[in-house]
Protein backbone atom coordinates (compact mmCIF):
# COMPACT_ATOMS: atom_id res chain seq x y z
CA UNK A 1 0.00 0.00 0.00
CA UNK A 2 1.45 3.39 -0.95
CA UNK A 3 1.61 6.24 1.57
CA UNK A 4 -1.08 8.07 -0.39
CA UNK A 5 -3.48 5.14 -0.37
CA UNK A 6 -2.68 4.42 3.30
CA UNK A 7 -3.45 8.05 4.13
CA UNK A 8 -6.75 7.93 2.26
CA UNK A 9 -7.75 4.59 3.79
CA UNK A 10 -6.82 5.82 7.27
CA UNK A 11 -8.80 9.02 6.85
CA UNK A 12 -11.76 7.09 5.45
CA UNK A 13 -12.00 5.19 8.76
CA UNK A 14 -10.86 7.98 11.11
CA UNK A 15 -12.89 10.97 9.93
CA UNK A 16 -16.34 9.65 10.88
CA UNK A 17 -15.05 8.85 14.38
CA UNK A 18 -13.38 12.24 14.75
CA UNK A 19 -16.59 13.96 13.63
CA UNK A 20 -18.59 11.99 16.22
CA UNK A 21 -16.09 12.40 19.04
CA UNK A 22 -14.71 15.92 18.76
CA UNK A 23 -16.65 18.93 20.01
CA UNK A 24 -14.05 21.66 19.51
CA UNK A 25 -12.24 22.87 16.38
CA UNK A 26 -9.55 20.51 15.11
CA UNK A 27 -7.15 20.27 12.19
CA UNK A 28 -5.08 17.78 10.25
CA UNK A 29 -1.52 19.14 10.31
CA UNK A 30 1.94 18.02 9.21
CA UNK A 31 2.68 15.95 6.12
CA UNK A 32 -0.91 14.70 5.92
CA UNK A 33 -2.09 18.32 5.60
CA UNK A 34 0.48 18.88 2.87
CA UNK A 35 -0.82 15.85 0.97
CA UNK A 36 -4.46 16.86 1.42
CA UNK A 37 -3.74 20.33 0.05
CA UNK A 38 -2.05 18.98 -3.07
CA UNK A 39 1.67 19.12 -2.37
CA UNK A 40 3.12 16.50 -4.71
CA UNK A 41 5.36 13.59 -3.77
CA UNK A 42 4.89 13.95 -0.03
CA UNK A 43 4.86 10.68 1.90
CA UNK A 44 3.12 11.06 5.26
CA UNK A 45 4.09 8.47 7.83
CA UNK A 46 1.14 9.27 10.08
CA UNK A 47 -1.95 11.43 10.40
CA UNK A 48 -1.35 14.31 12.83
CA UNK A 49 -4.47 15.74 14.45
CA UNK A 50 -4.34 18.97 16.44
CA UNK A 51 -7.27 19.42 18.81
CA UNK A 52 -8.28 20.50 22.28
CA UNK A 53 -7.15 18.57 25.35
CA UNK A 54 -10.75 17.53 26.01
CA UNK A 55 -11.22 16.15 22.50
CA UNK A 56 -7.90 14.27 22.72
CA UNK A 57 -9.10 12.67 25.96
CA UNK A 58 -12.45 11.76 24.34
CA UNK A 59 -10.66 10.09 21.42
CA UNK A 60 -8.33 8.26 23.80
CA UNK A 61 -11.35 6.88 25.65
CA UNK A 62 -13.09 5.84 22.41
CA UNK A 63 -10.02 4.23 20.86
CA UNK A 64 -8.23 2.97 24.01
CA UNK A 65 -7.96 -0.62 22.68
CA UNK A 66 -6.04 0.74 19.67
CA UNK A 67 -3.60 3.00 21.56
CA UNK A 68 0.11 2.31 21.20
CA UNK A 69 0.97 2.82 24.86
CA UNK A 70 4.66 2.04 24.35
CA UNK A 71 5.20 4.71 21.68
CA UNK A 72 7.13 7.84 22.65
CA UNK A 73 7.30 10.73 20.17
CA UNK A 74 10.65 12.02 19.01
CA UNK A 75 11.76 15.29 20.56
CA UNK A 76 9.55 14.92 23.65
CA UNK A 77 11.46 17.79 25.26
CA UNK A 78 10.42 20.12 22.41
CA UNK A 79 6.69 19.29 22.38
CA UNK A 80 4.06 18.63 25.00
CA UNK A 81 0.39 17.81 24.63
CA UNK A 82 -2.31 15.37 25.57
CA UNK A 83 -0.86 12.84 23.15
CA UNK A 84 -1.87 9.42 21.91
CA UNK A 85 -0.92 7.27 18.92
CA UNK A 86 -3.41 4.84 17.43
CA UNK A 87 -2.31 2.04 15.16
CA UNK A 88 -5.49 0.27 14.06
CA UNK A 89 -5.75 2.30 10.85
CA UNK A 90 -3.81 1.77 7.64
CA UNK A 91 -1.63 4.67 8.77
CA UNK A 92 -1.01 5.58 12.43
CA UNK A 93 -2.98 8.53 13.75
CA UNK A 94 -1.45 10.81 16.37
CA UNK A 95 -3.70 13.10 18.35
CA UNK A 96 -2.21 16.16 20.07
CA UNK A 97 -4.49 17.99 22.45
CA UNK A 98 -3.44 21.56 23.34
CA UNK A 99 -0.02 21.10 21.73
CA UNK A 100 2.72 23.38 23.01
CA UNK A 101 6.15 23.96 21.46
CA UNK A 102 9.29 24.90 23.37
CA UNK A 103 10.72 28.10 21.87
CA UNK A 104 13.47 30.50 22.93
CA UNK A 105 10.72 32.36 24.84
CA UNK A 106 9.53 29.20 26.60
CA UNK A 107 6.45 27.02 26.03
CA UNK A 108 4.16 28.42 23.35
CA UNK A 109 0.72 26.99 22.52
CA UNK A 110 0.30 26.02 18.89
CA UNK A 111 -2.69 27.81 17.39
CA UNK A 112 -3.82 27.52 13.79
CA UNK A 113 -4.35 31.14 12.79
CA UNK A 114 -5.66 30.59 9.26
CA UNK A 115 -7.19 27.47 7.78
CA UNK A 116 -8.99 26.12 4.77
CA UNK A 117 -11.43 23.28 4.31
CA UNK A 118 -10.63 20.27 2.15
CA UNK A 119 -13.40 17.91 1.14
CA UNK A 120 -12.69 14.25 1.74
CA UNK A 121 -15.27 11.43 1.60
CA UNK A 122 -18.14 13.86 2.26
CA UNK A 123 -16.27 15.27 5.27
CA UNK A 124 -15.05 18.84 5.63
CA UNK A 125 -11.48 18.56 6.89
CA UNK A 126 -9.83 21.66 8.29
CA UNK A 127 -6.15 22.10 7.45
CA UNK A 128 -3.85 25.09 7.86
CA UNK A 129 -3.42 27.26 4.77
CA UNK A 130 -0.08 26.93 2.97
CA UNK A 131 1.28 30.04 4.70
CA UNK A 132 0.11 28.69 8.05
CA UNK A 133 1.65 25.27 7.38
CA UNK A 134 4.95 27.03 6.66
CA UNK A 135 4.68 29.05 9.88
CA UNK A 136 3.95 25.92 11.93
CA UNK A 137 6.83 23.95 10.40
CA UNK A 138 9.16 26.90 11.03
CA UNK A 139 7.95 27.13 14.64
CA UNK A 140 8.68 23.41 15.10
CA UNK A 141 12.19 24.22 13.90
CA UNK A 142 13.55 20.72 13.39
CA UNK A 143 15.50 20.09 10.16
CA UNK A 144 12.72 17.84 8.80
CA UNK A 145 10.12 20.54 9.51
CA UNK A 146 12.20 23.30 7.92
CA UNK A 147 12.58 21.07 4.85
CA UNK A 148 8.78 20.73 4.68
CA UNK A 149 8.36 24.51 4.91
CA UNK A 150 10.81 24.87 2.01
CA UNK A 151 8.95 22.16 0.10
CA UNK A 152 5.70 24.12 0.39
CA UNK A 153 7.46 27.27 -0.84
CA UNK A 154 8.82 25.38 -3.85
CA UNK A 155 5.40 23.86 -4.54
CA UNK A 156 3.76 27.30 -4.46
CA UNK A 157 6.48 28.75 -6.69
CA UNK A 158 5.96 25.92 -9.18
CA UNK A 159 2.21 26.59 -9.28
CA UNK A 160 2.82 30.23 -10.19
CA UNK A 161 5.35 29.44 -12.92
CA UNK A 162 3.00 27.20 -14.89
Amino acid sequence: MTESSALHAGLHVALPELARTFRDPWWIIGSAAMALTGVHDIAPQDIDVLCSREDALRLQAAWMPHADLAYRPQDEARFRSTFARFTHLSMPLEVMGDLEVMTAEGWRPLRVLDDTVVGFDAHAVRVPTFAEQQRIFTLFGRPKDLAKAARIAAFLEGRHVA
